[in-house]
């Protein structure tokens, strides 16, 4: 209400109030001049009967003739009497009439209807097995996660990605798709000179596709709009098709990381293995012979051989000496013999020790010397035989449980020909507009009117 109306008002009341009190004193005035012009009229010895006057009401708590009349609220001035326009009402015809007629003529007479095409698909591997355990982690998000999970994850956000809209770009053509003629001009793609990138078309395409990986079950829905039938069915064959590539690169990614660090162990086992048998090799090369073990074993032999002929012939000598003199012919090359034998024998024990020289040093070394180097050499040749035979084995393991453990995309519901448009709800749509407008606008009025009483 405003102050020009409520000075109206009071106004109004204040003559209400005059009014009442002067019919109050014109009904005293009329009494009062009656009673006096009939008592100065009137003879001395004329009696003159005295009003009448009733006995007052004692239930009566207050005289009557006193007590003001209730106020009377004057009715608010109506449009026409004040000339002033309903903002309410224009208001109401803008905010609310207004969009729910265009949206009753968009969605009736210019929206194109869209089709729609699903499919359902899942990412399997062998580790894929129901079990409580992950029912539960994918309820309560503190567990049960797999490599398929996250493969579903990765499929999903393939699905948004500008990468996939490249590739339907480049086979099914999508700009020609959505900016044909059979779409409206409000639901068409718009590509505009400055903003006709792949970015802008991702931006669009996400509003035409949706997608939803279900977590407990691993189902990953897909479904896209197209304005014909038969471009919703290749745009959602050639997306599929899109992902299976997808899940077959990142299964042979995982193998070969798989066999990646098996094979570069296999390979430091081949080095190590060719080292040393070039090793062993170049040590037969400088010493001349194939098997120092052999000959330290033959010349072992030949030393005990040698061994046994000085004791016998040591025997031969003592037992001549207990008949024969000294100096006898025969015990003489008795101990001739023997002294060559043990000369011998001493060759060859130096042959297999180290050389001693003159002045205390070592010499150069002999057998048991060569022996010992070719032994090292041999150890280690054996040693990276044994590591490069291990190698060869684990690199055959993992590409074996890299084949068990590959995964593949599995479509369990094929995209099909759809019949019948399910977008826009022309119904539903207006009726949401219908709503939204009258919110708007009761939430408006609401702030409207608080804000004038504020300021009154």
């Amino acid at each position: 209400m405003s102050r020009a109306e409520k000075a109206e008002l009071r106004a109004a009341r204040r003559a209400r109030r005059a009014a009442i009190a002067a019919t109050a004193d014109a009904s005293a005035g009329a009494v009062a001049p009656t009673t006096g012009r009939d008592l100065t009229t009137a003879s001395a010895n004329t009696v003159v009967p005295l009003p009448r006057r009733d006995a007052p009401n004692r239930r009566q708590l207050a005289p009557t003739s006193y007590a003001e009349p209730p106020a009377v609220i004057a009715p608010a001035p109506t449009v026409a009497a004040t000339g002033k326009p309903n903002y309410i009402r224009i208001s109401a015809l803008l905010a609310i009439a207004l969009p729910t007629l265009l949206a009753t003529i968009y969605y009736a007479f210019i929206a194109a209807p869209q089709y729609v095409a699903e499919a359902r698909f899942a990412v399997r591997g062998p580790e894929d097995s129901p079990s409580p355990t992950d029912a539960l982690g994918a309820l309560t998000g503190l567990g049960g996660s797999t490599s398929t999970s996250g493969d579903s994850y990765i499929v999903a956000q393939f699905i948004e990605s500008a990468q996939l809209v490249g590739n339907l770009q480049r086979g099914v053509d999508l700009r020609r798709v959505y900016t044909s003629d059979k779409a409206d001009f409000v639901a068409r793609y718009r590509p505009y000179d400055f903003e006709d990138t792949i970015e802008h078309l991702t931006t669009f395409w996400n509003s035409v596709a949706w997608v939803y990986y279900e977590p407990i079950s691993g189902v990953i829905t897909f479904t896209v709009r197209a304005f014909t039938p038969e471009d919703a069915l290749r745009i959602a064959r050639d997306t599929v098709r899109e992902s299976e590539k997808l899940v077959n690169k990142l299964s042979e990614r995982s193998r070969e990381d798989a066999i990646s660090l098996a094979k570069q162990e296999q390979s430091r086992a081949e080095l190590r293995l060719k080292f040393a048998r070039k090793a062993v090799q170049e040590y037969r090369d400088r010493m001349g012979e194939t098997d120092p073990i052999t000959a330290a074993t033959a010349k072992s032999t030949l030393i005990a051989t040698l061994e046994a002929d000085l004791a016998k012939a040591e025997a031969d000598i003592a037992g001549r000496s207990a008949f024969l003199n000294k100096d006898a012919p025969s015990l003489r090359v008795a101990r001739q013999s023997a002294d060559s034998i043990r000369s011998q024998i001493a060759q060859e024990k130096a042959k297999i020790g180290a050389q001693t020289t003159q002045d205390g040093k070592g010499g150069s070394p002999r057998m048991s010397a060569n022996l010992a180097e070719f032994e090292a050499l041999q150890t280690e040749r054996d040693i990276a035989q044994t590591a490069y035979t291990a190698a060869t084995t684990s690199v055959e393991t993992a590409r074996m449980r890299a084949e068990q453990q590959a995964r593949y995309l599995a479509t369990f519901v094929e995209p099909h020909l759809p019949e019948d448009s399910l977008y826009p709800a022309r119904l539903q749509m207006v009726m949401l507009v219908l709503l939204c407008s009258a919110l708007a606008w009761a939430i408006g009025v609401l702030i409207f009117y608080g804000i004038r009483d504020h300021t009154a």
